[in-house]
Parts: C-alpha cells; structure tokens; sequence
C-alpha cells in the first residue's frame, strides 16, 4: 500500500514537472509578445501650442534645438 503512494506521488511530481517546463519552454512566446508592443502615438505640437508650454509640461518636439544663422 505505502508503495502505490509513494508511486502516485512520484508520477504527480513528475506531471507537475512536465506541465511546468511545457509552460515555460513551448507556451511562452516572448518574440511574438514583444512584436506586438504598441508605441504611444505622436501628437502633432503647433507652434502656438510650444510658445504657451510652460516647464516641466514642454513636449518633446518644442526642445529641438537650432542652428544660429551665420551671416
């Protein structure tokens, strides 16, 4: 009797086991989790809208910086 516990509790282990590495292994996509990552979208800044941003709210495309002309 000790002995078909002992088996039976073997053969979960090894189930256990096997469900785990297939989850890990075969289930898991990273390539295709990571090729469906969506950006933010881009908003379109007006020039009016970067003479009114006030710090630390500037977006990113009013801090371009320029060349000074040379003359």
């Amino acid at each position: 009797m000790l002995k078909k516990i002992a088996f039976a509790a073997v053969l979960v282990q090894v189930a256990a086991l096997s469900a785990l590495l297939t989850q890990t292994f075969l289930l898991a996509s990273t390539p295709t989790q990571a090729a469906s990552v969506r950006g933010e979208p881009v908003v379109a800044v007006t020039a009016s809208e970067c003479a009114k941003a006030t710090w630390p709210d500037i977006p990113v495309q009013c801090l371009e910086r320029v060349e000074a002309r040379v003359q």
